[in-house]
């Protein structure tokens, strides 16, 4: 299967990964840099020189972008939030949480200490400039690294959700007003304000002067209004989901396999029971998933002499959720992993199977007729 990221190490026991455009946005940073920017701040010196300040910027970048990452992560962490993994993309990077903050202090915490680390490294930057002699190239290398950190902590800082700064405001709004999704509303409100504002700029500068850089602004405020659009809607899903379990919603009906019946007789149970996928079980002990797209590849020829045990997801490899967890966490994990189904598992006990379609139908039916607490 061709995935769209890159694990590249663990640090602090989180995987760090490069998503695809990392290396596209690597090249045309370090390009900028090694033919424009350092030539012009620093002229008559050898190319060989300018590539190398180049590449070594854009490294130090990221490794910058990464420590800001890190310390939403290590902050999120003590806060007895796991994080998934941490991803650097083209515009920058995102700490995965398994799990939103519960608690408005907790979510100020975690927002407001990424910008705080930016501008602690734009200070150091400053300091070693200070230290340096002016016009060597180890001078214009710190100072470009100072400026470049400076404006990431304050960027973050834009009361923009789902910017840094937006969490923070909603955050503090969450204190005040007692509900996050009415802290979330308003911060995602300010949030779109800003994204129309950088679109009504880029498209100024693409049709008055010229500049393709308006593209970039017009493109950026749309992603940051949908962005904001989709935190709002994820917030009112999980409040209208709220008290839900996983147990209340998933197929307990459920129909297993055995890892010892053949391809041949599985296509059979397909055909059979109109399911997309079947838990597959061995002496009665849960062992992995087989759907039809782990199948659908195989041979007619070699039907017959496989197994179902050959060619199943191990148990390991699958999403499990308790049967006692929110509903709502459950499908932002499937989610998040890209999974049409999760097993419901106590213990080593399979009680059902969580599908999309489960929760689709729930969704449905809070939509339309809303709660039944309100008895006859």
């Amino acid at each position: 299967m061709f995935r769209n990221t890159v694990k590249i190490f663990k640090i602090f026991g989180i995987d760090v990964e490069l998503d695809i455009s990392w290396f596209l946005v690597f090249f045309l940073f370090s390009f900028t840099l090694s033919r424009h920017y350092y030539p012009q701040a620093l002229p008559e010196i050898q190319d060989t020189v300018y590539w190398i300040l180049g590449i070594s910027t854009t490294i130090i970048v990221f490794i910058s972008v990464l420590i800001h990452e890190l310390a939403h992560s290590l902050m999120a962490i003590n806060e007895g939030i796991p994080i998934n993994k941490i991803t650097l993309f083209i515009f920058g990077g995102v700490a995965q949480m398994k799990k939103e903050p519960e608690l408005p202090q907790a979510e100020l915490k975690i927002s407001v200490v990424g910008p705080l680390s930016s501008i602690g490294l734009s200070v150091g930057f400053g300091v070693l400039f200070l230290v340096f002699p002016r016009g060597i190239p180890c001078s214009e290398f710190v100072w470009f690294l100072a400026r470049m950190n400076l404006l990431v902590g304050i960027l973050n800082l834009i009361p923009a959700f789902p910017l840094d700064g937006g969490r923070i405001l909603r955050a503090l709004l969450w204190m005040r007003k007692g509900s996050l999704l009415s802290a979330t509303r308003i911060a995602v409100a300010a949030g779109s304000y800003f994204a129309f504002f950088a679109m009504g700029i880029g498209f100024v500068m693409l049709f008055f002067s010229g500049s393709v850089w308006g593209l970039w602004y017009i493109f950026l405020g749309w992603l940051l209004y949908q962005a904001g659009q989709s935190s709002y809607s994820q917030v009112a899903l999980k409040e209208t989901l709220s008290g839900i379990k996983v147990k209340d919603v998933m197929s307990d009906q459920v129909q297993v396999v055995d890892t010892s019946i053949s391809i041949e007789k599985l296509i059979e149970e397909f055909y059979k029971y109109k399911f997309g996928a079947f838990p597959v079980l061995e002496d009665s002990t849960l062992k992995g998933l087989i759907t039809m797209n782990r199948v659908k590849d195989i041979p007619v020829s070699q039907w017959v002499k496989t197994v179902v045990g050959e060619v199943m997801v191990p148990l390991e490899h699958c999403l499990a959720v308790d049967p006692d967890e929110e509903a709502v966490d459950a499908m932002m994990k499937m989610a998040s992993e890209g999974a049409g189904r999760a097993l419901v598992v106590k213990g080593d006990s399979l009680l059902g199977i969580l599908s999309n379609t489960d929760m689709m139908r729930l969704i449905k039916i809070k939509t339309m007729f809303g709660s039944l607490e309100s008895g006859d």
